[in-house]
């Protein structure tokens, strides 16, 4: 029987072995370079708990340049039988060993990455731990990681075919978006200095007061864009933020929950969220995009359109959208999964409560459902059509009714969410106070906020390029969106994606707001799940190079 570890793999192992050796010794060097505290030293100036750290480190690290040793030197005959059978062991439990590590490592990388400066505000206790134990965290993410790396390799054959490797992969590439995207975003937050202002946040107050059974906010410190109504000031938007806040606020206070890091928290969900949704689309073979050019446009969603300036600001306007889009992708995807048109109108519905034009995503959910059951039984069948439309339709029904109803406690009329009334922009309130909130007069506008507006360019200045705050183009701030100019099959769920775009956009043409004080044009998030998936659609099978180029300019212009 040839030896296993023989030739390549034998001194890949040993050039892991030896990195890890070496990388450990230099991590107990530093851990134990610094005595303890006076009060806390137990022996040779030592704590007992870094004592038995130090323990555990010389245990491991022994084992470990016993294994160097072993690997670098020709083996015995006993030696050899005694891999084999190693060997033979880990192919037995190849899956569990590779998932056991894949795991460790993701932990530990991400325990890793909070402890990067600057440490964030929510996770600060990890700057104190930082300070003892970066280095042990770091020789065990570097441990498993390189161990992982070397089992998959060595055991590439048998994991092929592997189910529970393929789902662990699944798993471990939402799980990196979700770190990448959620501590980009916090580090992006701190660098442009806007942490820790809670100007305008509201929602968290919000949760407190319905805690104390109250509609309104008690002396709010800001009331720019609320709402007065009977000596009290009222949160216009629709509630949804505040209700997901209130177990939090049960729990450490409203007044201490900081809407940035959960407005993140959900940025980062959603961009999980839009990975799922595409390769749901993939797996039904409906987009041709190999799995890289998919992460490629989970990147444009997250970093290369208003997502990513909407995501880290925690002020209330910007949390609805966020906490919106979290629950339009989840209908999206419910659909995509064939699950109960009850979750999918359960979906719709809360997406209802942040912003009520998300009923115009049921349309594309509706496609979605027909192409579904037209390639799963052949034919569409009218009963079940009825059937799903009634069963998805009911719990956006019961939105509506609640909105109306909350509408009526806070202001008697079921139709007033109190946006002529609030104390905003004088030329907005003007505007919708003159025409409706819904007129024909602002298309116009609306029309330059989505497509034309261009920056304003002041040479010599600090900032050169200066965003029109009143919107900009989309196809200048996400220029990759100029590949939706396809054409396209006449397929069930492509003409509901169409039609949910075409339906938020007219209804957006009609808004007395343009989305005021912004970078871009917010307001494309309403639609921006149907218009990654006609994205998707347009690239087919191939990832031109002048995508990749555009995507490029569209993170630079929007970290800008």
């Amino acid at each position: 029987v040839m030896n296993f570890f023989i030739g390549t793999t034998r001194r890949f192992a040993l050039l892991i072995t030896g990195i890890l050796a070496i990388a450990g010794s230099l991590v107990l060097f530093y851990f134990l370079r610094m005595p303890s505290e006076t009060g806390v030293q137990f022996l040779f100036g030592y704590s007992r708990t870094r004592l038995l750290l130090a323990l555990i480190l010389v245990i491991l690290l022994t084992a470990n340049w016993g294994l160097v040793f072993w690997l670098g030197s020709k083996p015995a005959k006993w030696q050899t039988q005694l891999e084999d059978k190693v060997h033979a062991w880990f192919h037995e439990h190849i899956a569990f060993s590779v998932s056991a590590l894949s795991l460790i490592a993701l932990i530990s990388g991400a325990v890793l990455l909070g402890m990067l400066p600057p440490v964030i505000r929510s996770i600060g206790f990890l700057e104190a731990v930082a300070t003892r134990l970066a280095g042990i965290v770091f020789w065990v993410f570097l441990t498993s990681l390189l161990l992982t790396l070397f089992f998959r390799s060595t055991y590439h054959e048998a994991l092929r075919e592997n189910k529970t490797i393929a789902r662990l992969d699944y798993f471990l590439i939402a799980a990196i978006i979700f770190l990448a995207v959620f501590f980009l975003y916090e580090h992006i937050l701190i660098w442009t200095g806007a942490a820790n202002q809670s100007r305008y946040s509201y929602w968290n107050l919000l949760a407190d007061e319905f805690l104390r059974g109250n509609l309104y906010l008690k002396n709010p410190p800001e009331n720019h864009d609320l709402t007065l109504y009977n000596g009290h000031w009222y949160v216009p938007m629709p509630p949804l933020p505040a209700i997901l806040m209130m177990p939090l606020a049960y729990l450490i206070g409203g007044e201490n929950i900081d809407t940035s890091d959960l407005s993140i928290l959900f940025s980062a969900a959603n961009a999980v969220l839009i990975f799922l949704t595409l390769e749901q689309l993939a797996q039904h073979k409906w987009i041709k995009l190999s799995r890289g050019a998919i992460l490629l446009l989970v990147v444009l969603f997250a970093f290369g359109n208003p997502h990513l300036w909407v995501g880290i600001r925690g002020r209330a306007w910007f949390v609805s959208q966020i906490v919106t889009v979290t629950f339009l992708a989840l209908a999206v995807l419910a659909t995509l999964r064939s699950w109960s048109p009850w979750w999918v109108g359960i979906c719709l519905g809360t997406a209802i409560l942040a912003r009520p034009n998300s009923i115009l995503t049921w349309p594309f959910a509706f496609a979605i459902m027909l192409q579904v059951f037209k390639e799963t039984n052949g034919g569409l069948g009218l009963q079940q059509i009825i059937n799903w439309s009634i069963k998805s339709l009911l719990p956006i029904g019961l939105a509506v009714s609640a909105l109306l109803i909350y509408n009526h406690a806070r202001f008697g009329n079921f139709l007033d969410f109190g946006y002529t009334t609030l104390n905003g922009d004088p030329g907005i309130l003007a505007s919708a106070q003159k025409y409706g909130m819904f007129s024909p007069h602002f298309i116009m506008n609306n029309i330059k906020a989505m497509f034309l507006y261009m920056p304003w360019i002041q040479p010599g200045s600090r900032w050169p390029i200066l965003p029109s705050s009143t919107g900009m183009s989309i196809f200048l701030v996400t220029p990759p969106l100029l590949y939706l100019f396809h054409r396209y099959e006449p397929k069930w769920w492509i003409i509901g994606a169409w039609s949910s775009v075409f339906l938020n956009f007219v209804l957006l043409l009609l808004y007395h707001n343009t989305g005021a004080h912004q970078f871009g044009y917010r307001y494309i998030l309403d639609a921006i799940v149907p218009l990654l998936a006609l994205l998707a659609v347009a690239l087919d099978k191939k990832t031109p190079w002048h995508f990749i180029l555009l995507l490029m300019i569209s993170i630079i212009f929007n970290l800008y």
